[in-house]
């Protein structure tokens, strides 16, 4: 009888253990992401620059609650106006600040940062303080929106870096500032080729502009 028992117990937290089909949270709903993109050195508008919305969707949890990979679900692209401004619309829940990712390239840029991130809590010696900021102005971006500072490659030398060699650990990025840049193994997640098209295209205009030959983005399209 314990024998029996046992047996049903494994297979019940085997069958808790494999992750069910992502799906959507019953909170969800649909919300704009409004920003204006600027030059973090002037201030000034940047014009055509391409914004890339990414979202994604996350199995439910296994055996232990442990967290499982997030699924791409789909992907926005625009390019900012005359006034530097885009507006993309897309699926929304409390989580949305930690689960989706955007990403902003044009020739001659590097990261993005929200405005007054430079300013925020220290994400690793303050992390709740930090996701709380962030969460009150994801509220905003998908809200009343922000302003979003896009840092200027300075040097051909730092356009070089962007591009092609990585950022150096002794270079100062910048407070706020994501370190990684296009060609990282790990900047792209579970994006499949063909939504890359865009920030391929002004990828290249930019490599074209440096002297270096065409390179494939990595989408890191997960196997399904």
């Amino acid at each position: 009888m314990r024998l029996v028992t046992l047996l049903a117990l494994a297979a019940a937290l085997s069958s808790c253990a494999s992750p069910g089909p992502p799906r959507p949270g019953l909170a969800e709903t649909t919300r704009s992401r409004r920003a204006q993109v600027v030059d973090a050195d002037t201030g000034r508008p940047v014009t055509g620059a391409i914004v890339f919305v990414v979202f994604y969707l996350w199995p439910e949890r296994g055996f232990g609650n442990f967290p499982t990979s997030k699924v791409f679900r789909d992907s926005k692209e625009v390019v900012t106006d005359q006034e530097g401004r885009f507006v993309v619309s897309g699926p929304w829940d409390s989580s949305s600040w930690f689960t989706e990712r955007i990403f902003i390239f044009k020739p001659g840029y590097g990261p993005w940062r929200f405005q007054g991130q430079d300013r925020a809590p220290n994400p690793f010696e303050a992390s709740r303080a930090y996701s709380a900021w962030l969460q009150e102005t994801w509220e905003r971006f998908t809200d009343t929106g922000v302003v979003i500072e896009l840092r200027p490659l300075r040097t051909r030398e730092e356009r070089l870096k962007y591009m092609e060699q990585g950022w150096d650990l002794r270079d100062r990025v910048g407070d706020g500032y994501r370190r990684e840049t296009p060609f990282d193994p790990f900047y792209f997640f579970d994006i499949p080729a063909d939504r890359l098209v865009g920030f391929q295209a002004l990828v290249d205009q930019e490599r074209t502009d440096l002297n270096l030959p065409r390179r494939q983005l990595n989408g890191n399209r997960q196997p399904r």
